[in-house]
């Protein structure tokens, strides 16, 4: 892909139109000649409808020799969609039936307040539950047409090691759920308290089974510090030019479509999301380095509506006043490094602020309970680190014991009867999409040629 195709698809990525965005858009599109290495990327990184709507509302039509392979795309992503709506509206179903608490977590949660159906790719979905209920998440699954494949460990390494176990899909009009545990990884030295967290969360439904998801500023802290994990603190601090290297790769670490939820939360939400709310929340959470930077990559490579730019700029104001005088120009490194083993160094020894924030008080003033949390710190490190030393051979033989087990469930979930029951749930929820009333599309009318006068008609018939 070249340079003016990275900018065209960087143009592309917003959720609401406006006459600004959409010239911007049309001059964008003037300058593609190569369109071919558009196609793969949008689709890694799940924005093709997006893309195709976009260009649409700006009056852009797509050359004739590409215009049917992105149709065709564009066709297989919704359905693409539709599967992992209809994989989570089964595992809904099955999880009420056990007694069992969902909370969808990571980008696929923010696709039902911020984009309509099949304009961004759902995404994987990612469930939180609780560790001791991970045993009903199983049999949910299970019951579902989700289940473990043949190469994944017990269930009690993922519950252990916090992380994601994922269900794989028994039939191809599903797609994988990802079960997790714990809302973040030890490492990462966020001093959030997850019961605190999921006492705040809303109850929603989707297509009538209950559905929990995060508040709004814990969702946004959530999503940012996802970001930059994932992408590194080299990737958000270096200016435009990762954001044109990510619009032209499909598996780029830094996902645009990540970015695209975080400037839509911030430009949908503006009014419910009052400074000194975030201050306090990233504080709790520890994530203003995360936050700061996030924002500072948006604003430097997408930017934001008028009113949002003015919210971002004092945001940013904010939180650098808010960092220590010794800590200024700086970022914690354990929040900006994508492998856990490079947060091994921080994640034995954090910072004192980490530990005051944790206890609620002063370092100073608790040097006993300072050096007490400081210990189970260590020793909390050496425990996960003895856990995967010994517990991995342990979960090694497990697996090869119920190796028979497992595909015993496999074959009895790809029985004709239940692979039928899927099927005929698929083609209920195509029938339901094809009901839907088609919006008709509006025809741009060229503009009046200058200095041309129509004649009168002389002609009497």
């Amino acid at each position: 892909m070249d340079r003016a195709a990275a900018e065209l698809f960087l143009a592309s990525l917003f959720g609401e139109s406006t006459p600004e965005r959409l010239e911007v858009l049309r001059n964008a599109a003037q300058g593609v000649r190569n369109w071919e290495g558009l196609l793969p990327a949008l689709e890694g990184h799940g924005v093709l409808p997006l893309f195709a709507r976009n260009l649409e509302q700006a009056g852009v039509e797509l050359p004739p020799t590409i215009a049917p392979s992105f149709k065709a795309r564009t066709g297989e992503q919704q359905s693409d969609d539709q599967r992992s709506r209809l994989g989570l509206r089964r595992f809904l179903a099955a999880a009420a039936r056990e007694r069992l608490e969902v909370t969808l977590v990571g980008s696929s949660a923010l696709c039902f307040d911020l984009h309509p159906a099949s304009l961004r790719r759902l995404g994987e979905l990612e469930i939180l539950v609780a560790p001791e209920h991970l045993g009903r998440a199983l049999r949910a699954g299970e019951e579902a047409g989700l289940l473990r494949g043949e190469s994944s460990l017990p269930a009690w390494w993922y519950r252990r090691t916090a992380t994601a176990l994922e269900l794989s899909p028994t039939s191809p009009v599903l797609r994988p759920i990802r079960l997790q545990c714990t809302l973040h990884h030890p490492s990462l030295c966020l001093t959030a308290r997850e019961p605190e967290i999921i006492a705040r969360r809303r109850r929603v439904t989707h297509e009538g089974h209950a559905l929990f998801l995060l508040d709004p500023l814990d969702g946004l802290l959530e999503l940012a510090t996802r970001i930059a994990t994932r992408a590194g603190e080299g990737m958000l601090l270096g200016g435009r030019r990762h954001l044109l290297a990510a619009a032209s790769a499909s598996d780029h670490r830094l996902r645009l479509d990540w970015l695209l939820d975080l400037r839509t939360i911030v430009e949908a939400r503006l009014a419910t999301l009052p400074h000194s709310s975030v201050l306090a929340r990233a504080k709790e959470w520890s994530a203003e380095p995360a936050l700061r930077a996030v924002l500072e990559c948006l604003q430097m490579g997408l930017g934001f509506l008028p009113g949002a730019r003015e919210w971002v700029r004092s945001l940013l104001a904010a939180l650098a006043a808010a960092t220590p005088a010794g800590a200024r120009g700086s970022l914690e490194p354990a929040l900006f490094r994508p492998d856990p083993i490079e947060r091994l160094p921080q994640w034995i020894w954090p910072p004192d602020a980490f530990f005051a924030r944790r206890l609620g008080s002063s370092p100073a003033s608790s040097t006993n309970a300072l050096r007490l949390a400081r210990a189970r710190q260590v020793a909390g490190v050496l425990g996960a680190a003895a856990l995967a030393g010994l517990g991995l051979p342990l979960a090694l033989l497990q697996r090869t014991v119920e190796r028979s087990a497992r595909r015993a469930a496999w074959a009895r979930a790809q029985t004709p009867q239940r692979l039928s029951d899927v099927n005929e749930a698929w083609r209920a929820a195509a029938r339901v999409e094809q009901l839907k009333p088609i919006t008709p599309r509006t025809i741009a009318l060229p503009p009046r040629e200058e200095g041309a006068v129509r004649l009168p008609d002389h002609y009497k018939g």
